[in-house]
């Protein structure tokens, strides 16, 4: 009988068997890193054209209805050059006391933010969540105001309801009141302070003379319309908070009005420029930056020239890639470029580079503006 003979693996077969081994781990490593790396690349430069598409539709479609319910007749707000409006620190005026020096007719406003984010401004006369409104009611005075806080003696009273604002206008001058009753029958607007008239100053307001506010004679304009909350204009203002990198927008139509909801996130910035005509037209013949004199702060007749709003927005991933030298740190592979808005990247984090960014471009029409013609 034949013995049967083991044989087993020598050490040499072994240590080429885990070299092999070693060589086909380290091949399979750096195709899964290299996967990986380009995994993160195009999903963060995904993120960061979604984030984009949303927020700029979002901003789009607020903007594009600036000026609703604005184009009603007759437009007693245009020429409305000393605007005269007081809160009683009641809540639905602002919480304030006193004159309200931040109410203007203009259908949207760019506020310039320096070497950081532009903040965008849209307001309405009517509610924007609306598919329709009413018509803004309109009637004259009959007889001359003996006092700014006489009651208005009027053509027509029925064009306002308890609750209304009523915008006072003539010469230039307007007045925001607050209807408190309305005598249909003696064509009688009363505007009583106290309870349910908090836009509505008390007589010693006028008593030492400092508060001149105008006494309007037979013939002004008196335009009633709904106030929203916290502010006699509807509003929304887009901004961006650079420190959470998130688009977020303040909305009064809401009650309780909101103040700063999240629109979208990894927004990092915003630049907006003016679209103007010359007066009487509807063509724009030039953009202009909100930083410069007097679009900073527009007079009527300015913001009448106002057709519409080019926007340059700036979003990233949210995936973080490593430099590739620890010393160097990151260097952006993306061109924060755009055909006119400059960002101050030197302004921004000094990671900044470590993420993938898209640069977004739009011109928005102030639709009503142009439609009614304002």
């Amino acid at each position: 009988m034949m013995q049967s003979s083991q044989r087993g693996f020598t050490m040499v077969e072994i240590m080429v068997g885990l070299v092999v081994g070693m060589l086909g781990t380290l091949i399979v490593a750096q195709a899964f890193t290299n996967n990986e790396a380009r995994k993160r690349t195009t999903t963060s430069g995904g993120d960061a054209q979604a984030n984009g598409a949303i927020a700029l539709y979002m901003l789009e479609r607020d903007t594009k209805m600036a000026g609703w319910g604005m184009t009603a007749s007759p437009k007693s707000y245009v020429g409305c050059s000393n605007i005269f409006a007081y809160c009683d620190k009641s809540a639905d005026c602002g919480g304030k006391e006193g004159a309200l020096t931040d109410v203007n007719f203009a259908p949207a406003l760019i506020k310039d933010g320096g070497d950081g984010p532009d903040s965008i401004s849209v307001q309405y006369f009517a509610d924007p969540s609306q598919s329709s409104y009413q018509p803004s009611g309109s009637t004259t005075i009959r007889r001359a105001m003996p006092q700014p806080s006489a009651e208005l003696d009027v053509a027509n009273a029925a064009v306002c309801q308890d609750g209304d604002l009523a915008l006072v206008s003539q010469a230039g001058n307007c007045t925001i009141m607050k209807i408190t009753e309305v005598q249909a029958q003696a064509s009688k607007l009363q505007h009583n302070s106290g309870a349910g008239g908090s836009y509505n100053p008390p007589a010693s307001y006028f008593e030492s003379g400092a508060n001149a506010w105008p006494k309007y004679p037979a013939g002004a304009s008196v335009t009633c319309f709904k106030p929203a909350n916290g502010h006699p204009i509807f509003r929304k203002t887009y901004s961006v908070n650079t420190a959470t990198k998130q688009l977020e927008r303040s909305d009064n139509s809401q009650a309780p009005a909101v103040t700063n909801e999240l629109v979208m996130s990894e927004v990092v910035d915003m630049q907006a420029e003016y679209g103007v005509a010359p007066a009487g037209s509807q063509t724009i013949d030039t953009w202009v930056s909100a930083a410069s004199s007097p679009w900073k702060e527009p007079s009527w007749s300015d913001w009448q020239r106002i057709k519409a709003i080019r926007v340059a927005m700036v979003t990233r991933g949210v995936q973080y890639e490593r430099p590739k030298s620890a010393d160097k740190g990151c260097t952006a592979t993306t061109a924060l470029s755009s055909s006119w808005a400059a960002f101050k990247t030197d302004k921004y984090p000094s990671d900044w580079g470590c993420y993938r960014y898209r640069v977004f471009e739009t011109v928005i029409p102030l639709r009503n503006v142009i439609w009614g013609k304002i």
